[in-house]
């Protein structure tokens, strides 16, 4: 096995599961978590009751994100809410001396009343004129008052019946070798995550709050009639172009050509080969073609397409070698081209 270490925490990108915008980047992450489970049923029989198969069923897949940031996108998901701006109320507090006839002003323009709370632990509510407030057993004390004032502000209404958010989310983690050296990011991305809406905003007087967005993967539908839902695509990055391969084959091994004198063409694909539970890769695109051979005739090849050309006429000693090379020559095979 490789030596190559997952480091760190992930950065979260979340998008709108429909259009495709994004909503929030978390690149300040305490930490994320991958889980995938799923639930067994047991079938026995016979004497002694051995085990006879396994169902696995209930597949599931979690993320679990914890910001060290503020973000209002955390709690708006969780809430199934957008950020509204707009004129809204909000409660504002003042410190004031009062005068010696117990007046003072306070900053903003109240709607409705003010409470005023003095020093000896007595509230009055009195009625402002404009920003003027004025209470006799305040005078020449520091008080504060509190009261109701419209301001700009964003705002996010949690209403008892909305579902959290669905959302595209995707993950993406550093994976290094023994060295250090960054050699592939890792992507996970759930087209449909559905967000738990299990909130927690928790303030201390010594730190700093986190936020947590948990939530659960939902199936999405395959773009073609071979595959099944899915859950999430993982996907290894390399941070350089080339993929490390432990060899190339080149299909077909052979081609041949009628003779005649009409344009004939053949495409030659290139799989990438790595063994184990890797599956074959098409790497056409990435391989350079070129002719060789002492009959070449009209033979051409396409030197980045591998797309072979008899020409306008070909013969029966009208041969050739078609070379096939990745990554630098470091991969090569052989395609031969025949006449008949």
């Amino acid at each position: 096995m490789a030596n190559q270490f997952l480091v760190s925490v992930a950065d979260a990108i979340l998008r709108d599961a429909t259009t495709g915008d994004a909503i929030a980047y978390g690149i300040a992450n305490l930490n994320s978590a991958f889980t995938l489970s799923t639930a067994e049923t047991q079938v026995r029989g016979g004497i002694s009751n051995p085990l006879l198969f396994t169902y696995i069923h209930d597949r599931q897949l979690e993320v679990q994100i914890e910001q060290a940031t503020f973000d209002k996108n955390i709690l708006a998901l969780n809430a199934g809410q957008s950020v509204v701006s707009g004129t809204v109320n909000v409660t504002q507090t003042d410190c004031l001396v009062l005068s010696s006839s117990g007046s003072g002003t306070i900053t903003l323009t109240p709607v409705g009343d003010v409470t005023v709370f003095l020093p000896n632990g007595t509230v009055e509510t009195v009625t402002p004129a404009t920003k003027d407030i004025t209470t006799a057993s305040g005078a020449d004390q520091r008080v504060t008052a509190v009261y109701i004032t419209a301001v700009s502000a964003d705002q996010i209404t949690i209403e008892t019946t909305t579902p959290p958010t669905v959302v595209d989310l995707t993950l993406i983690a550093e994976v290094r070798d023994s060295t250090g050296v960054i050699v592939e990011k890792l992507q996970i991305n759930i087209p449909r995550f559905q967000v738990d809406g299990n909130y927690t905003l928790s303030m201390t007087s010594n730190g700093v709050s986190t936020q947590a967005l948990n939530g659960k993967a939902l199936a999405s539908a395959s773009a073609d009639c071979v595959s099944g839902e899915y859950y999430a695509k993982v996907t290894w990055v390399p941070v350089t172009s080339v993929v490390s391969y432990s060899s190339i084959a080149a299909i077909p091994s052979t081609i041949t050509f009628a003779v005649g004198s009409t344009l004939q063409t053949q495409q030659i694909s290139v799989l990438g080969i790595r063994g184990g539970t890797y599956a074959n890769a098409n790497i056409t695109d990435d391989c350079t073609f070129a002719i060789s051979g002492s009959t070449l005739g009209n033979l051409s090849v396409g030197a980045s397409t591998g797309l072979v050309s008899s020409g306008s006429e070909i013969t029966a000693s009208h041969t050739g070698l078609v070379t096939v090379t990745y990554a630098s020559g470091s991969l090569i095979d052989y395609v031969n081209v025949l006449a008949a």
